[in-house]
């Protein structure tokens, strides 16, 4: 499912050179060359192997993100400590934002680079898993902290339907999830447990899959399987992620001992 650099890149240069002749279509015929790196001729006498599109934000971003998104290569700019604004939050924006347009591009034969669109959802998805915040904010502030299906299947590299599958609490190592009206999610340290044995998942380099416990003294504790089945099961009935299940009862503890 996955496709190379190279793919995106052809996608991505022939998008940028279809995308400049529509636009001399209602700009003028003179304005696409710009676009194109080549002031002064027309986009339709532009081929995309002529194209000087490199040095773009868009391409630079997009490419940046596929290298964060799809192959795990840390960024500054992604996880915890990092800030999607600027040119990969515009990024993110304008491509996904194509799809609204497909039928003006139709007159010009002119793709959607739905190469590009999974690239950008893919390294957001992944900046979600890493600890980042979303850019582009379309849910309410409970839903920070949770991944979509779409977005768990995009990092596990398969087809949302057979994540949602994997949501079946029947099954030994399902996926928990929380509903959110008539939205289900996925907190984010339940999605690292899933991802972390999935065979299309890339983990981020140098990123634990999971958090680290910072006490040396449950470290090495040792949990009995049915002890993790019955909490499991429980957080399942409760609707509640594990960390939020044992939180809670964290919390009811503290408060009967006062």
């Amino acid at each position: 499912m996955v496709f190379t650099k190279y793919e995106l890149e052809q996608e991505l240069r022939e998008f940028m050179v279809g995308l400049a002749r529509s636009t001399e279509r209602v700009f003028g015929s003179d304005c696409g060359g710009a676009l194109l790196g080549l002031p002064g001729r027309g986009a339709w006498h532009v081929e995309p192997s002529e194209a000087l599109v490199n040095n773009s934000s868009l391409w630079q971003a997009v490419l940046t993100m596929y290298d964060y998104g799809i192959g795990g290569q840390p960024h500054p700019s992604f996880g915890a400590s990092g800030d999607v604004g600027n040119q990969y939050g515009e990024a993110e924006m304008f491509l996904l934002g194509l799809d609204s347009m497909k039928l003006f591009f139709e007159e010009d034969d002119v793709h959607v680079p739905t190469f590009a669109q999974r690239t950008v959802r893919t390294a957001v998805a992944r900046h979600l898993l890493d600890g980042g915040e979303r850019y582009i904010t379309r849910d309410e502030d409970e839903m920070a902290g949770y991944l979509s299906f779409a977005e768990v299947a995009l990092l596990a590299d398969m087809d949302e339907r057979s994540v949602r599958n994997a949501a079946n609490p029947k099954l030994p190592d399902a996926l928990v999830t929380k509903n959110f009206g008539r939205r289900s999610m996925i907190a984010i340290e339940d999605a690292r447990r899933w991802l972390s044995s999935r065979k299309g998942f890339v983990p981020t380099r140098g990123a634990p899959a999971e958090p680290q416990i910072a006490a040396p003294e449950l470290s090495s504790l040792t949990v009995p399987y049915e002890i993790v089945a019955r909490v499991s099961e429980s957080a399942r009935n409760a609707n509640l992620s594990t960390a939020e299940f044992l939180a809670q009862l964290l919390d009811k503890h503290q408060g009967d001992m006062q």
